[in-house]
């Protein structure tokens, strides 16, 4: 398998090569985090990669054959390049388990495609001392250098989670007790009427698209965050900074 390790503080390795990427994807595609394929995808084994990482629900995107190479650190990838994170994704009963707060505070981002908005995201959760961020596989931005970057090394520290389903994760958060919190402009109740105090989970809309219709069902509660200015929302990073700067406020006070 062709491997490249990269620098320890990027958090990941590189597979590159048809073969390697299919054997990787056949063996264990929970550790990839994405893969990136040339824009002309004819051959049949990027063919069969791309049907097999659909199938394992594991993110792909295009490159072109430049970017490739600087990806691979060669211009033997044969088209094709598979990210690995070598994060240790904690299981979300082992966070249950052992809860970092006693009532714990949990973020929750299910389709973040900016790299800077996870890793700001992570950083501010480590600052609050929240009990775990969790990803959902196969959305959103992969946890790589940039992530890492971003989160100026808290993604480190902070136990960070994936799981296969938001429905059936926040159907687990809600059978042991918490509150299932998500943002929202056009929510009726401003983010400090809630009671954050509680075990609560806190879910971040996407980039752009927000919460999607059908995901508000699954929520307890809906918050605003008032604006003054001419602008209508904030950024997510900033939204998410703002919700768990108030829990740590009202846990503390």
């Amino acid at each position: 398998m062709k491997l490249r390790q990269k620098e320890r503080n990027d958090m990941e390795d590189i597979v590159y090569g048809r073969n390697a990427v299919l054997e990787l994807l056949a063996s264990d595609p929970e550790k990839i985090e994405k893969i990136y394929t040339q824009f002309n995808t004819g051959h049949h084994k990027l063919k069969e990669i791309l049907i097999t990482a659909r199938r394992s629900r594991v993110p792909v995107g295009k490159a072109r054959l430049e970017k490739l190479g600087e990806i691979a650190g060669s211009t033997k990838h044969q088209g094709v390049c598979a990210l690995i994170s070598t994060i240790r994704y904690y299981q979300l009963e082992e966070v249950l388990q052992t809860p970092r707060n006693t009532n714990p505070l949990i973020v929750i981002l299910p389709g973040l495609n900016d790299p800077h908005n996870v890793g700001a995201i992570i950083r501010t959760a480590e600052a609050v001392a929240a009990d775990a961020v969790i990803l959902i596989e196969g959305r959103g931005a992969p946890v790589n250098a940039a992530v890492h970057k971003a989160s100026a090394g808290a993604a480190s520290h902070m136990r960070l989670c994936k799981v296969r389903s938001l429905a059936a994760c926040l159907k687990t958060f809600r059978e042991r007790g918490f509150q299932v919190i998500a943002a929202d402009m056009r929510a009726e109740k401003n983010y400090t009427e809630i009671d954050l105090k509680l075990p609560s989970v806190l879910v971040m809309g996407s980039e752009g698209r927000g919460l999607g219709q059908e995901s508000r069902e699954q929520f307890d509660c809906l918050v605003r965050i008032p604006m003054a200015g001419c602008v209508e929302s904030l950024n997510v990073s900033v939204s998410a900074g703002v919700l768990l700067y108030e829990a740590m406020r009202q846990r503390l006070g």
